[in-house]
């Protein structure tokens, strides 16, 4: 993500915006602050208001000339971790650089392992399902990745971070040093392809040109043919997740495979381009928990004022997220639907509180905040 960009969003804003407040629409930090977006570049972003932006990129979506205000908050967050405003320190827990995360430790306790699949052998392709899918859901990883090595010759298993989460806490530098770490495991490998199931993850490879020699596909290309006839009789509808909402390369591959399955679908008043961000975006479970309830409450009423009773997410953090709450609503993830693979994502939500709150709870938790940066 390039401070440049950033810096030259804030500077077009300032000389572009109209002040419609077009984009205020569906966005809580814009809303709450009420002032147009060339207001606030001018009078400057506070730390509290950086770190309330969900990142999700709506605002552009819908700015009818095309401006990001959201970058503006995105820079906002660099400089404050930079000029130490803000003690970033306190969220460690989620540095995917370091050994102990909340997900590290989910798969520890849970005895979560991939040692029985290629990790290190050479292959031309290589399967990234991302931090969250392959924490929350390994049997639905393994699932995949055992249809891959139908297609592929003994596919290698990535589990690192795309390094997303450094760039959304404010720590450009080492999401870089993560996504150069990636390559340089990737090229000793002799990898050569890169099936992606989480859209966070394949936007961020996508985007960087130093991938640009890697072939990069989302599992939904990988899988087609695989897919299978849908699974009951239900209405469902899509949430499209932040990251694919310009693209909408997970959004458009992911319905014609539902609508070839023979899935009913419905779609709730935003989606697309403009999709409500689950509330997980730019971490704001973090850091605006009550917002991020607010963005997940929406979308189960938006699902539900569309006749749906279920809703399908092709994000893994958009799933868990709205698991948060009890909903006559169910929700899964596409390839839950495409492979047959259901599962229960309000059991998932409970064995990662259980974690916490449990006699392990204390023990848990010290780890989760040893070893200071």
């Amino acid at each position: 993500m390039s401070e440049k960009r950033n810096q030259d969003c804030t500077k077009k804003i300032m000389e572009q915006c109209t002040g419609c407040m077009t984009c205020q629409e569906s966005c809580r930090v814009l809303t709450e602050i009420n002032e147009d977006p060339a207001s606030i570049a001018s009078r400057g972003i506070t730390v509290d208001e950086a770190f309330s932006c969900a990142l999700c990129g709506k605002c552009e979506a819908v700015c009818p000339l095309g401006l990001s205000p959201y970058h503006m908050f995105e820079q906002r967050r660099i400089e404050a971790v930079r000029n130490k405003e803000m003690d970033v320190n306190e969220y460690r827990y989620l540095f995917p650089d370091r050994d102990v995360t909340v997900m590290s430790i989910f798969r520890d306790y849970y005895g979560i392992d991939y040692n029985d699949l290629n990790l290190s052998l050479p292959s031309d392709t290589a399967f990234f399902p991302g931090c969250t899918m392959m924490t929350y859901s390994p049997g639905l990883t393994r699932k995949v990745y055992e249809i891959l090595k139908e297609k592929y010759k003994n596919p290698i298993l990535f589990s690192e971070c795309c390094g997303l989460p450094m760039y959304q806490i404010g720590l450009p530098e080492r999401g870089d040093k993560i996504k150069e770490g990636i390559i340089a495991k990737a090229n000793s490998l002799e990898v050569k392809r890169l099936v992606v199931a989480c859209p966070n993850c394949y936007y961020q490879f996508k985007k960087e040109k130093i991938f640009k020699d890697f072939e990069i596909i989302t599992v939904y290309e990988a899988l087609k043919e695989y897919f299978i006839p849908a699974i009951g009789s239900g209405i469902y509808t899509i949430h499209d997740s932040c990251p694919d909402r310009f693209e909408g390369i997970y959004a458009s591959q992911v319905r014609e495979a539902l609508d070839k399955a023979g899935c009913k679908r419905v779609e709730m008043k935003h989606h697309g381009k403009e999709s409500i961000c689950c509330g997980s975006s730019g971490q704001l479970g973090h850091f605006r928990p009550e917002w991020s309830k607010e963005h997940e409450l929406q979308a189960l009423e938006e699902a539900e004022e569309a006749g749906a009773d279920t809703i399908i997410a092709y994000c893994h953090a958009c799933v868990l997220n709205f698991a948060n709450i009890s909903s006559k609503i169910k929700i899964l993830h596409a390839l839950n639907v495409l492979l047959g693979f259901i599962e229960d994502y309000g059991e998932v939500k409970q064995k990662a509180g259980d974690m916490f709150t449990g006699p392990d709870a204390l023990d848990l938790w010290g780890k989760l905040f040893e070893d200071p940066e």
